[in-house]
């Protein structure tokens, strides 16, 4: 009997030491669930869902640079009356070139008229508003103008890139050849008006295509490339900048005059206070009438002037007695060049 109540003692105790086990197992493991609960779902979330989710580390390479979007200019065109049915091919591409005609009744005796290039810059076109202004005010002056559209021809993406030079050169000489060959235009009296990179590229050909009668630089520089080489020869000339031209420094101007100076080629400067490189105001108008102004004097019909006989009205010559004579003052080369630069308003810029 007393052995039976140990047993059952025994067992007693057994069931309180497992039931005791249970309890502080179970109550771990409610701890436990409760932690992992209390973990944000983004940390308990598996491997492969993390890894899925983690941010790109940013790229070194530099973004590529989003096209330059172009405003139309439509508008500037139609204002200045220009024709958009011409051009010319070259490599199986073709060249658009907008003419605006000169005034009908400004037109020689054989129905030709001087012709002027005008080039536009490294973001081409643009609005237009800084050539067919241009353009129509030379029409208007008896002088044909021609928009060159000249990066049609240029096969690569960058145009304007510095070592294309002679590819876009190239087909500017084909335009020159394609405006001499119009019946309405005289093949000697060809001039180019190029502001910016066509600054650059109406100068360089002026350097070394004696087709070319006169040049307006506008911002633009002589190329280096072309210094170089060695510049020989320049038609008339008209240097256009800013003094605040942060493209273009103004010292390039300077240079250029300089020269030119050196060449003994005929030249002016004038240089604009407080613009940049791109002429606003009264220096944008100051600017277009002095390009045609420029371009009249050395390509219009009066160039020839003194190759003509002179008609003199004998009313007015003084008259002297038989046995006097009129004095004669030596001229000095001073006196003729200071005459001469008066007489054209090529006196040096002030600053």
């Amino acid at each position: 009997m007393a052995g039976g109540q140990a047993t059952t003692l025994l067992n007693a105790k057994r069931f309180k030491t497992r039931a005791f086990s249970h309890i502080c197992f179970i109550s771990a493991l409610a701890l436990i669930l409760g932690s992992i609960a209390a973990i944000p779902a983004a940390t308990a979330q598996p491997r492969a869902s993390q890894k899925a989710t983690a941010t790109p580390k940013p790229s070194t390479k530099p973004a590529a640079a989003a096209p330059r979007k172009q405003k139309s200019a439509e508008g500037a065109r139609r204002a200045a009356e220009a024709e958009n049915t011409h051009g010319f091919m070259i490599d199986g591409r073709k060249v658009r070139v907008d003419v605006v005609k000169a005034e009908t009744d400004l037109l020689g005796p054989d129905g030709r008229a001087p012709a002027v290039l005008v080039l536009h810059g490294a973001h081409g076109l643009g609005d237009g508003s800084l050539f067919y202004p241009q353009a129509k005010a030379l029409a208007e002056k008896g002088i044909t103008a021609f928009v060159v559209h000249y990066f049609d021809g240029v096969p690569q993406v960058r145009k304007a890139a510095a070592n294309l030079h002679d590819e876009r050169e190239r087909v500017l000489t084909e335009a020159i050849s394609y405006v001499s060959k119009q019946a309405y235009v005289d093949p000697e009296r060809i001039g180019i008006f190029g502001l910016s990179l066509g600054g650059f590229h109406a100068l360089s050909l002026g350097s070394r295509d004696d087709r070319v009668q006169a040049v307006v630089n506008v911002v633009g520089a002589m190329p280096s490339e072309v210094q170089r080489k060695g510049v020989h020869r320049m038609p008339p000339t008209l240097v256009l900048h800013g003094d605040r031209d942060a493209t273009v420094p103004v010292r390039r101007a300077y240079e250029l005059a300089s020269l030119l100076d050196g060449l003994g080629a005929e030249h002016e400067v004038k240089i604009y206070k407080g613009q940049g490189h791109t002429f606003r105001g009264d220096a944008k108008e100051d600017s277009i009438n002095r390009t045609v102004e420029f371009f009249e004097r050395h390509l219009g019909g009066d160039r020839g002037l003194l190759d003509k006989e002179l008609e003199i009205d004998i009313a007015l010559a003084p008259m002297v007695p038989e046995t006097e004579s009129l004095p004669i003052r030596q001229l000095t080369i001073a006196d003729e060049a200071m005459w001469s630069q008066a007489d054209q308003g090529n006196l040096p810029p002030t600053n």
